[in-house]
């Protein structure tokens, strides 16, 4: 058996990381580059880190051209918070302990990004290929080169701000300016552009400026969002952005809202047809719009532009068409059912804005049906989706057995109520409400009563493979408290599957996940778990946090990787007779030995065993550590090791105790953990 590559990486200083194969089932993001993906990664199980294989092998000191002043760069971590969710504390929160990856120069305060290096250690190109292409870009003193994006790196490119994913790409090494292949055939000029049509527009760079079509701050929206941005600018990098402006006034238009309609566009597709929609005080064109734009939405659902479209470009009116036939000038509506909801497009003015009686937003909106006599207003998205589940045949009014009074159907925008009751997660899109608990005389302290639809729509009754020999039931959640779920290993609220009979709990995340892989030496089916709490793997007994698979009737949890790797059968200089791999073994005697290592065993951890000769050997006896892990013998004389070092050091701190109390106190801590450490060994 070959063995498995591992390599140490100061990401992890404590562990080597371990080459696996993460399973189709799981997306998980690099810790390095960011991107999500799945395959092949260096990963510590104990540590919950995960690498790219081309990421973990990025090396530690490089020498750059951008930086040729100073011998090399070395790979520096840092760590910040950037969360944005009060008191959140979720061990799988990125954000709560972002590590920010970037080579950094040993003799001055010169950084680069992790992308940037990458690249320029790509493979040189074959000899007998043709020469690459060669540019000049006015944005940029050098020329720009063409080379193929051949690996997952996460770099943006410095006209549109996305990320670039090739297959071809334009750059400068030295100065890690990159650009889309399309990017570089941006228009120097465009005249008479629909957003601004009585002057020409030119392409230019600037540091800061303000999109005059979707009114987009790019000191904010710039790199991917604010979390991106402030990462960056902890790391000191601020670039030039690419827009179009006026030479005459202050107009400015960043390059996807530039790009979106061109005069090129229109005058091709104004034969489509143009109609009066009463919406809108101009004629609306028909045409389509190839990209998405990351500021411009329709007006009537809010999505982001993009296919076929009305609209008024001058005015950046937009409508996509679907919504444009659907929008009615009056409806009766469920929620208002005595009077008419009028349709308006420019809602009246009141102090702090309306509040929309189905969402409960209160803001300004760009459609409102209102009735006036009642003071009763939807918000257009509010109105189109309930009215239409209504059509559908979607009960707009039930009673859930976890509530006093009687619930209504409306629809939630994102973030505008409390979370879901049932799940606790946030509510968006067709939900149901209490009125009554509802009500706008509630403190702010009072939590509302809301439920996803699917929510208030789950059986009271479930049988679960997880729990076959009972049915379980459908229990309200305390607001105080949380509960273990015995599937995922993890305490949670809201509500749960329970059989009181057993006390097995399961939360509704679990509900959907299914048995599907078989295992030989397990008796029944396992599940794909993504994410588990703290649990340890039955064959190899590191920590298994994510990419797992369990059987929840025996808590028995292996990793994907130990199962992808550990042979069923092998044939090992041990034993003369082949060996087969074993989930567990209970031994006759009352002491449970590896009879490789003529060390304890834990019978609940998997083992190769013979039938024949009633032969039990530790996973790690019979395969090379560097596969699978430490032998037991190996990590206990480790262990014995560094808790007999520890031990003489306290001896001389404790003699000076008056003056080292804070490191005599963190020693002990440290050798309480090793003792513990080594009972789980031994035993």
């Amino acid at each position: 058996m070959a063995k498995t590559t591992s390599l140490w990486h100061p990401c992890d200083p404590d562990h080597a990381l371990i080459l696996r194969e993460l399973s189709k089932n799981v997306n998980l993001p690099c810790l390095i580059c960011e991107l999500h993906f799945n395959g092949p990664t260096y990963c510590c199980w104990d540590c919950n880190v995960f690498l790219h294989k081309s990421c973990a092998e990025l090396p530690l000191k490089t020498q750059h051209p951008a930086h040729p002043q100073h011998p090399a760069l070395s790979i520096t971590i840092t760590t910040i918070n950037i969360c944005d969710k009060e008191g959140c504390h979720d061990e799988f929160c990125r954000d709560c302990n972002r590590k920010v990856f970037d080579y950094r120069c040993d003799d001055c305060s010169f950084s680069l990004d992790v992308a940037c290096v990458a690249l320029t250690l790509s493979p040189p190109e074959k000899e007998e290929e043709e020469e690459k292409e060669t540019i000049r870009h006015f944005a940029h003193d050098h020329p720009l080169t063409s080379f193929p994006l051949n690996k997952p790196i996460k770099v943006e490119c410095r006209a549109c701000e996305q990320q670039i994913s090739g297959p071809l790409m334009y750059g400068c090494p030295v100065c890690c300016f990159y650009l889309h292949e399309s990017c570089t055939l941006l228009p120097g000029e465009i005249a008479k552009h629909p957003f601004h049509p009585q002057h020409s527009l030119t392409l230019f760079t600037e540091r800061d400026f303000r999109c005059n079509a979707c009114n987009n701050n790019t000191t904010r929206a710039a790199y991917g969002g604010i979390k991106s941005f402030i990462a960056r600018m902890f790391r000191g990098k601020r670039y030039n952005r690419f827009l179009y402006k006026c030479n005459e006034c202050r107009f400015r238009l960043d390059v996807q809202c530039a790009t979106l309609v061109l005069p090129s566009d229109i005058n091709q597709q104004l034969d489509c047809g143009t109609i009066q929609h009463f919406s809108h005080q101009h004629q609306l064109a028909s045409f389509d719009v190839k990209m998405k734009s990351t500021g411009l939405h329709c007006k009537a659902c809010r999505q982001k532009i993009s296919g076929n479209v009305y609209g008024c470009p001058d005015c950046r009116f937009f409508l996509h068409r679907s919504c444009a036939r659907e929008l009615p000038q009056e409806m009766v509506h469920f929620l208002h059912p005595d009077h008419p909801l009028i349709f308006q497009a420019e809602p009246r003015y009141v102090v702090g804005g309306l509040r929309c009686n189905s969402c409960g937003v209160g803001s300004y909106f760009d459609f409102v049906f209102s009735c006036k006599r009642c003071n009763f207003d939807l918000d257009s998205l509010c109105a189109l989706q309930t009215f239409s589940a209504f059509k559908e045949g979607i009960p707009t009014e039930i009673q859930h057995f976890s509530h006093d009074h009687p619930l209504t159907l409306c629809y939630s925008l994102s973030g505008s109520h409390d979370d879901c009751t049932v799940c606790g997660s946030a509510v968006i899109g067709l939900a149901y409400y209490c009125s009554t608990c509802n009500s706008p005389m509630l403190s702010n302290q009072e939590k509302r009563f809301v439920l996803h639809k699917a929510c208030a729509e789950l059986p009271q009754q479930l049988e679960h493979p997880f729990h076959p020999t009972h049915t379980l039931t459908l229990i309200p959640g305390q607001s105080d408290s949380s509960f273990y779920c015995d599937a995922s290993c993890r305490y949670t609220k809201g509500f749960a599957y329970c059989c009181n009979e057993c006390r097995f709990h399961l939360s509704l995340g679990a509900v959907p996940l299914k048995p599907t892989l078989k295992h030989q030496p397990h008796e029944h089916d396992l599940t794909h778990f993504e994410t588990l709490g703290a649990m340890q793997c039955s064959y190899c007994g590191k920590r298994t946090y994510r990419d797992s698979y369990r059987c929840v009737q025996c808590n028995f949890t292996v990793h994907h990787g130990c199962i992808s790797i550990l042979p069923l059968s092998i044939k090992h200089d041990i034993h003369f007779h082949p060996l087969a791999l074993c989930d567990k073994f209970i031994d006759r005697f009352d002491e449970q030995y590896c009879d490789a290592c003529e060390t304890t065993r834990r019978p609940d951890r998997g083992v190769y065993y013979c039938a024949k000769c009633n032969f039990a050997a530790h996973i790690g006896c019979v395969i090379p550590s560097v596969e699978i892990e430490e032998t037991r013998p190996a990590q206990l004389e480790k262990v014995d090791r560094e808790i007999a070092s520890l031990e003489t050091d306290i001896e001389e701190t404790a003699t000076n105790i008056e003056t080292m109390p804070t490191k005599l106190e963190a020693q002990r801590k440290r050798l309480k953990e090793l003792r513990t450490k080594r009972d789980d060994l031994a035993f």
